[in-house]
């Protein structure tokens, strides 16, 4: 992968270097796009919420782009509902099809300009639910909830993403488990962001970060 200038191969391979127990998991583990696809923008911002915990952000261009959605689904539903607003229209006809379809869309806006992703120290977490309430056994295995001492790597993939209207480059961050599964955090087209989030999530959590070759994905 061709890393943006600004960024020395040599400081990146220091990093991967830094933990050397996880070597013969990185063989086994698959370098294919986990979510073939993904932005061509950046969608999130990792920050540092508190000195134990990282969390995920909507960028700017994410925030505008769930907006449409909120404001198509919005005015959708005012549409659906106004009549029940006429106080003078004694019997009132709504089309639920229109009310589904605002829902639909102000739903997949709201989704969008926030899926919680968090990294937890605390709590030895990384979750992605809304109603966080502690960590309990049964959430082990739960898709929401994943233990921080489970992940072993991160893992940064490339891949040539063509469409109909055209092509672009897109990046995916993974995590690395012990068993050599994977668990998308996020996917989008800025490398340079990618990077730095990878850098940030190597030091908090203190593993390595190991770099996949690019793909194409038709």
């Amino acid at each position: 992968m061709d890393l943006p200038e600004g960024f020395h191969k040599e400081v990146i391979e220091a990093r991967e270097n830094v933990l050397s127990n996880t070597n013969s998991t990185e063989s086994k583990v698959s370098t294919s796009p986990f979510k073939p696809g993904g932005a061509s923008f950046k969608t999130n911002v990792l920050i540092q919420a508190s000195p134990s915990k990282l969390t995920y952000k909507p960028s700017i261009g994410a925030a505008l782009f769930s907006f449409i959605f909120l404001a198509v689904g919005l005015g959708v539903l005012f549409y659906a509902l106004f009549p029940l607003f006429q106080s003078h229209i004694e019997s009132v006809s709504i089309s639920w099809i229109l009310v589904l379809f605002g829902l639909i869309f102000f739903g997949a806006g709201a989704f969008m300009f926030y899926k919680p992703r968090v990294f937890d120290k605390q709590q030895g977490l990384y979750y992605t639910t809304y109603a966080f309430k502690g960590y309990q056994s049964k959430r082990k295995l739960s898709k929401d909830y994943l233990s921080l001492q489970s992940i072993i790597a991160i893992q940064i993939i490339g891949e040539h993403v063509k469409s109909d209207d055209g092509s672009y480059k897109s990046f995916e961050l993974n995590l690395v488990l012990e068993d050599a599964s994977r668990r998308n955090v996020v996917d989008h087209g800025n490398l340079k962001a990618i990077i730095n989030d990878a850098e940030m999530l190597s030091e908090f959590l203190n593993i390595p970060i190991w770099h996949a070759s690019s793909m194409n994905s038709f």
